[in-house]
């Protein structure tokens, strides 16, 4: 089932990572000549494209309880959608803490997976597509595709995380050629290369595969991706005409059931459009996302093997994303409200709620869950297209929102306003990683956000849990890690930051 990940061999991931350069600005030099002799037929092609795939399960949360996960902490414990649970038993969850609060400095940790992660990412793919060069194959096209597929993905991470980053389109043969690479660029620049790579991808990409090759990038995906591009950049009309063509293929649909989607028997739905994909075993690619979303005191109560107190209790869901679900709207049911905290409780005073979606509580081996992380389901198409109609015309709206609900058992609207769509998305798609690059994208970070720290502060100030200074202000960007100024003075800070 998890093919595209298990055929990847070590060779592959040493020749591959150092040629991407973890931290490109450390790496030794990587002889060019004995990459290039590597590639020699369609087999190396594939085992390089398919490690070009695995940064993105630490983007997803990886097999530890770390700080990875950037898909998630940005995407909604940034949000009005999650906060985390205060310990006082251990406190290296900060970091998270910090990045919810908004009170989050260069030297976070969290700020260095996102870079670090990306850029061995587009190293991967930059080298796939500069020794394809020259040499035929019969899937040379489809496995081109999938690299630009990602580079995008990896750029579109980047530049709303960071900002102006470097543009690195080539691999890096040399310090000096490092060197010269590390500079930050305009966005606009990164979003030419992002925009030129998904409409590339999506001419040679196909709209599905078997079973066992399920997971990587489609056409469906590269112009959900694309339109979700487009929609930032303000290019609704583009975007819309995108989108069309994904429900025009026929290939998605909404489930039935809302609790399914997220079943671990039955990931490869017909909702998923594309999702980061995790097996359990020996291969080091499960997730412990269960683990980092439950409440760090739960002990046994919901894992045999034991809860992990150390960073975990992340991802929970707020007071104010309980409030506003509508009543009987099932997508509630995915919240579990049975755990108590008389000290640190986020909701209600006493209970600290947790997300199901990621849930396998009869995994064998600690910390090793088989739960894929999806990024784009076919609401998300549903849903954009909507916007797109509704700013744009050329289509109605409303029964595209209201295909949504009706699975959520809501009553059909009327008549449909940004805000409707934006409060669909909200509980749609809760303790994903979709509520924080809405409220950037229509403009809605500061106010909501302002809103909800006030709320919190008042809520959880008795705890400990928030800071006097958490919520002051709310930055868009992340800062630029640490380290990577100190190894290029000439590297810039965020104003923000400064």
């Amino acid at each position: 089932m998890r093919k595209i990940y298990t055929k990847i061999l070590p060779i592959v991931f040493l020749a591959l990572g150092l040629l991407g350069c973890e931290d490109f600005l450390n790496e030794y030099p990587v002889s060019e000549i004995s990459t290039k002799s590597f590639f020699k037929d369609q087999a190396q092609f594939e085992q390089a494209v398919n490690g070009a795939y695995s940064g993105l399960r630490e983007l997803a949360g990886a097999n530890d309880v770390g700080f990875n996960g950037i898909f998630w902490i940005a995407g909604e414990m940034r949000s009005d959608n999650t906060t985390f649970q205060y310990s006082e038993t251990d406190k290296s969850g900060h970091r998270f803490w910090h990045v919810d609060q908004f009170i989050m400095n260069p030297n976070n940790e969290i700020v260095n997976q996102p870079w670090n992660t990306c850029y061995v990412g587009i190293g991967k793919c930059n080298t796939v597509i500069k020794y394809s060069e020259g040499i035929e194959f019969d899937k040379k096209a489809q496995f081109l595709a999938e690299v630009k597929f990602l580079r995008a993905l990896y750029y579109y991470t980047l530049v709303r995380v960071f900002g102006d980053v470097p543009l690195i389109t080539e691999p890096a043969t040399s310090y000096n050629s490092a060197f010269e690479g590390n500079k930050r660029v305009s966005k606009d620049l990164i979003f030419q290369t992002i925009l030129s790579d998904l409409n590339d991808a999506k001419q040679n990409l196909p709209k599905n595969y078997s079973a066992s090759e399920f997971g990587r990038a489609t056409e469906g995906a590269a112009r959900t991706l694309l339109a979700d591009v487009q929609m930032w950049l303000g290019k609704y009309n583009e975007a819309k005409t995108e989108l069309e063509a994904v429900v025009a293929g026929n290939q998605y649909a909404v489930l039935d059931d809302y609790a399914s989607v997220f079943d671990l028997n039955n990931e490869q739905n017909k909702e998923i459009v594309f999702s980061v994909q995790f097996i359990v075993g020996t291969f080091g690619l499960g997730s412990a996302n269960m683990y980092t979303f439950l409440p760090w005191n739960s002990g046994t109560k919901y894992i045999s093997h034991g809860q992990v107190v150390a960073r975990t209790g992340m991802n929970i869901p707020t007071e104010d994303l309980i409030n506003s679900f509508e009543e009987g709207d099932k997508r509630k049911d995915m919240i579990d409200f049975g755990f108590i905290d008389n000290d640190f409780g986020t909701y209600q005073g006493n209970i600290v709620p947790f997300t199901k979606k990621f849930w396998d509580p009869g995994h064998a081996v600690q910390y090793i869950t088989g739960n894929d992380f999806p990024l784009y389901r076919y609401p998300h198409v549903l849903l954009m297209l909507a916007e797109c109609y509704l700013r744009e015309g050329g289509g109605d709206p409303v029964p595209l929102v209201n295909q949504v609900r009706r699975r959520a058992g809501l009553s059909n609207l009327t008549s449909v306003t940004l805000d409707d769509i934006i409060q669909e998305r909200r509980v749609e798609f809760h303790c994903e990683a979709d509520r924080w690059w809405v409220l950037v994208r229509t403009g809605k970070a500061q106010e909501v956000m302002l809103a909800h720290g006030t709320r919190e502060k008042a809520n959880r100030s008795g705890s400990g849990a928030i800071s006097s200074s958490a919520f002051n202000k709310i930055n868009i960007l992340f800062p630029i890690p640490s380290w990577v100024l100190e190894n290029d003075p000439t590297m810039e800070q965020n104003p923000e930051y400064e």
